[in-house]
């Protein structure tokens, strides 16, 4: 689908203009870990009891919205402060929220900053083309159905490092009237030395058997999936650790029943046949 120019231009917009100069960059001197900055108060509070995502929503619906835009607070990796060295080697990049509020739609996606602009803009224009997609298909749904359609996104940084800069992007879509929501995730996996999104393949590659194997292999996913394990199709989105090894994942009423939700299924390091977990 062709993006609006406009969309693109709202979100480029949205960008909080910061120098390209590395030594403006928030970074650490420790080897280890990944820091997350302290919330910025001008966001949205959503914990206010009186902010509404939706219009239109009932206030259950608007707080079961805002309890999953809560998540984005609580639990998600937001912001990386990358190490100075590692990140003048291209090993990591800077990371930080861009928001996006209108009616019906709270977005929240990542932004990146590299002491590369060429990597700095392949990853941030793969990203914010996803989101416009994401945008530009509610808004159609919108301007023709009766019933709107709420979504909630927000994303959770999985690795930077050694690299690799792994993004998980959840999508929450619940409309009008509807008891439940449905949760959507999108996975996107960079090289930072070079920008260029990785593919499952890149890694190693899997099939649906290996995948199978995989889930058989580990009985909390047997679980968390309630039953017997049935992949109709090869699922597409997975995010990668630290180590290279890959998390393949599971679409709630796609891959799984509505209960269970969305499931993360780990594979391994999927070039490190002879240790993987995708075998009997």
């Amino acid at each position: 689908m062709k993006l609006k120019q406009s969309v693109l231009i709202m979100m480029a917009a949205a960008l909080p203009v910061v120098s390209f100069a590395a030594s403006e960059i928030p970074v650490t001197k420790d080897t280890a870990t990944v820091q997350a900055a302290p919330a910025d108060t001008n966001k949205v509070n959503r914990n206010d009891l009186t902010y509404r995502i939706s219009s239109t929503a009932t206030p259950e619906q608007n707080r079961a919205l805002r309890s999953v835009a809560t998540k984005v607070d609580r639990n998600a990796v937001e912001v990386v402060a990358p190490n100075a060295d590692r990140y003048m080697d291209r090993k990591e990049v800077a990371v930080s929220p861009v928001e996006s509020t209108t009616d019906h739609l709270d977005l929240v996606f990542p932004t990146v900053k590299s002491v590369s602009p060429t990597v700095e803009k392949a990853i941030n224009m793969t990203i914010k083309k996803y989101v416009a997609k994401v945008q530009n298909d509610v808004e159609k749904l919108n301007a023709k159905e009766a019933d709107k359609t709420n979504v909630v996104m927000y994303y959770d940084v999985k690795t930077d490092k050694n690299g690799i800069f792994s993004v998980l992007i959840h999508t929450y879509k619940m409309r009008d009237r509807d008891a439940n929501g449905v949760n959507y995730v999108k996975g996107f996996t960079f090289n930072t030395t070079t920008g260029r999104q990785l593919s499952l393949y890149d890694l190693g590659g899997l099939n649906k058997k290996e995948l199978v194997n995989a889930i058989e292999n580990n009985q909390d996913v047997k679980n968390q999936l309630g039953g017997e394990v049935n992949i109709d199709k090869m699922p597409t989105e997975f995010y990668t650790t630290d180590d290279y090894s890959v998390v393949m994942v599971l679409q709630q009423d796609v891959d799984t029943i509505h209960s269970a939700g969305t499931v993360y299924v780990p594979v391994g390091n999927l070039r490190d046949r002879q240790n993987d977990v995708t075998k009997k």
